[in-house]
C-alpha cells in the first residue's frame, strides 16, 4: 500500500464500505420485515374485541372530561 493509499486520521472512510454496509443494513432490514409479517400479519388481521374497544371509548371519555 501507497502512501497515498493510507487512511488518514479525520478522513472519512471509504465509499465501498460505506456501500457494503448499507446494502447488509438493507438485507437484514428486508429479512426481518418478511419475518416480522409471516409471523404476525395473521394476528393483525383479527378484529379487535368488543370488550377492548368498550375499554379505549371509556379511556377516551374520562380524559375528554
Amino acid at each position: 500500500m501507497g502512501k497515498a493509499d493510507q487512511k488518514r486520521p479525520g478522513e472519512p472512510a471509504k465509499a465501498g464500505a460505506e456501500q457494503e454496509g448499507e446494502a447488509v443494513d438493507n438485507a437484514f432490514d428486508l429479512w426481518l420485515r418478511r419475518g416480522l409479517h409471516q409471523l404476525y400479519d395473521t394476528v393483525a388481521k383479527e378484529p379487535i374485541p368488543d370488550a377492548l374497544l368498550r375499554m379505549i371509548e371509556e379511556d377516551r371519555e374520562k380524559k375528554g372530561e
